[in-house]
């Protein structure tokens, strides 16, 4: 993220960083300041969890309280602290979530005066299966009895102690952070809190494995969190509300009561924001943000409520680092005049490939590859000083084509649509491309591209799905057969995008092995039985074997990456056909 040069981000070396394993005994009701638990220094890493307690176990237990304060080395007031969620993981079987009495947006409550009765309390008690990502909750007087959905993972409260003496109890939201109920502070978010006292004093707590837009009936589906934060800090940088920041928008969290004036706080402080950091003008910021940006009702339940304002970040101007640094660029997001100073012919450039809809069974999305191919897309260009074209999502897919929805290029058309993206890059400089593949009959087509553009002096590798992260992928595998829909893909999904992931529809298929392609058709003996379009054990996917393995993957495509960008260009024996 582009950031003015005025601003000094205040960050350890990667050498000298800590990762520092913290078990939490002590929770506080309050938000203030006191002595801190742990001391850590810009650019560490914290793996804690967060509190569980007898709330969590009978109806009336008390609230265990909040993690906290962490001290952070050289913080000031004034400064702006960064905390970036690496992980936030259900570390418990059950969530609770409770509702009625007066607590909750749709009842009655100490600030609404009604004549009409509170709604009857009631204590949902949801079954987690956190391998596979779902919660299963009973409706007992419901027609349908019980319901599976699929968890995503977010932590209700991320704060520094308060401005001033001032102390807010857990349930409060504001400047500070606090009880935000954000769905939005989840893995892959990055938090930014004023700081109002030396050593920021950060508190984190409040775990919800699943909690939609407003937190209407009071509560989300409660229970404890392994989590992993990395800290760093922006000297002299003054911001007035919490924001926050993932791969797609910038977000501000406004608290306050009435609504709309959390809705104003958020949007006016969003707008300052593209002011202040992106070189926009104010009346310029209030006309786009009034068309492009979009608002979360985080939560209607607590002391005060919290909106979200978003600003989609596929507006922002380009990066003021774009032709330089550890990050890559996305070509997409920048006009050609800015593109003509980037392909230059030592830049890497990655085509991400991935199907946009392919049969993945019934409980993966048709489009599944694209999925993998975007995230994979997505470490990349945060890491390695690439030009990033946008996903190509139709590719050499004969295997599936009985599964509706399911689309195949043809082995030639495949070939020539890469060699012809490549070729129209390569006229302006950079001569080096890496295809971020995710398919196994994509790679004969890509093979043939790679051969037929080094006769042109081009190089261009791609990744092979079937070495990628092997290793990784036999130290984890259970399943006895499968390569699709598989134990292993369904794993890498639920670590990537648990949301996308229908684990009560999965199924294990496909053991009837036979050559050739996947057929819903039993008569056939030329072709792979499997009814539902699977070919392995999908129910045995957990994503913590996703992570190993995805882990694995990135770590390879780096590697390739790395060869690549030191490896002797190919002699051309030809030139590339006219326009």
């Amino acid at each position: 993220m582009y950031r003015p040069l005025c601003v000094l981000v205040l960050a350890s070396s990667v050498a000298g960083a800590e990762t520092h394993r913290f078990q939490p005994t002590v929770g506080h009701p309050t938000f203030a300041v006191r002595p801190p638990v742990l001391t850590v220094k810009p650019g560490d890493v914290l793996e804690s969890e967060s509190l569980w307690g007898e709330w969590y176990e009978k109806a009336g237990g008390k609230w265990p309280g909040e993690v906290g304060p962490v001290a952070i080395e050289g913080a000031e007031p004034g400064d702006t602290l960064v905390v970036e969620i690496l992980k936030v993981r259900p570390n418990r079987d059950t969530a609770v979530s409770t509702q009625g009495g007066r607590f909750g947006a749709l009842v009655p409550d100490e600030g609404t005066a009604m004549l009409n009765d509170p709604f009857p309390r009631g204590r949902y008690v949801w079954r987690l299966d956190r391998a596979r990502m779902t919660g299963t909750v009973d409706l007992p007087g419901s027609t349908m009895k019980s319901i599976t959905v699929p968890l995503r993972p977010m932590l209700g409260r991320v704060a520094v102690a308060p401005e001033g003496e001032m102390s807010f109890d857990g349930l409060w939201p504001g400047q500070f952070g606090g009880n935000l109920d954000a769905s939005d502070v989840r893995e892959g978010t990055t938090v930014y809190l004023p700081v109002f006292h030396p050593a920021a004093l950060f508190y984190f707590g409040d775990g919800h494995a699943l909690q939609g837009d407003g937190e209407v009936c009071g509560s989300g589906l409660e229970t404890s969190m392994d989590v992993a934060f990395r800290f760093g800090l922006l000297k002299k940088k003054t911001i007035e509300w919490p924001r926050l920041e993932d791969a797609e928008h910038l977000m501000v969290a406004g608290s306050a009561r009435p609504l709309s004036d959390a809705l104003r706080i958020a949007f006016v402080e969003l707008i300052n924001w593209l002011v202040a950091d992106y070189g926009f003008a104010k009346a310029d910021a209030y006309q786009l943000v009034s068309q492009v940006a979009v608002v979360r009702v985080a939560n209607m339940v607590d002391p005060l409520y919290t909106v979200v304002a978003k600003f989609p970040k596929r507006f922002l101007p380009p990066r003021a680092s774009a032709a330089g640094g550890s990050s890559g660029v996305r070509l997409a997001e920048m006009p050609w005049t800015d593109a003509e100073g980037v392909l230059t012919p030592d830049r890497v450039v990655v085509l991400p490939l991935g199907a946009g809809t392919k049969e993945h069974g019934p409980h993966l999305l048709l489009g599944n590859d694209q999925i993998l191919a975007e995230y994979e897309a997505a470490r990349v260009v945060a890491a390695r000083p690439v030009a990033l074209l946008p996903t190509l999502t139709y590719g050499h897919y004969p295997s599936f084509v009985e599964y509706p929805g399911s689309v195949s290029l043809s082995f030639d058309t495949q070939k020539q649509l890469v060699v012809e993206i490549c070729r129209s890059i390569a006229r302006h400089g950079p001569r080096r491309f890496y295809v971020l593949n995710t398919g196994v009959s994509t790679r004969p087509p890509l093979q043939a591209a790679a051969e037929e553009l080094a006769r042109e002096g081009i190089l261009m590798r791609f990744t092979d799905p079937l070495k990628a992260g092997k290793a990784a992928e036999d130290q984890v595998r259970q399943q006895r057969w499968g390569t699709h829909a598989d134990e292993i893909e369904t794993s890498m999904i639920l670590y990537m995008h648990p949301a996308s992931v229908h684990m009560e529809r999965a199924v294990a298929d496909g053991e009837r092995v036979q050559p050739g392609p996947l057929t819903r058709d039993p008569r056939r003996t030329d072709r792979h039985y499997s009814p539902s379009g699977v070919f392995g054990d999908p129910t045995l996917a957990t994503w913590q074997k996703g992570e190993r393995i995805t882990e694995a993957v990135v770590a390879a495509i780096f590697a390739d990456l790395d060869t690549l960008a030191a490896a002797p260009l190919p002699a051309a024996s030809r030139r590339a056909a006219p326009d």
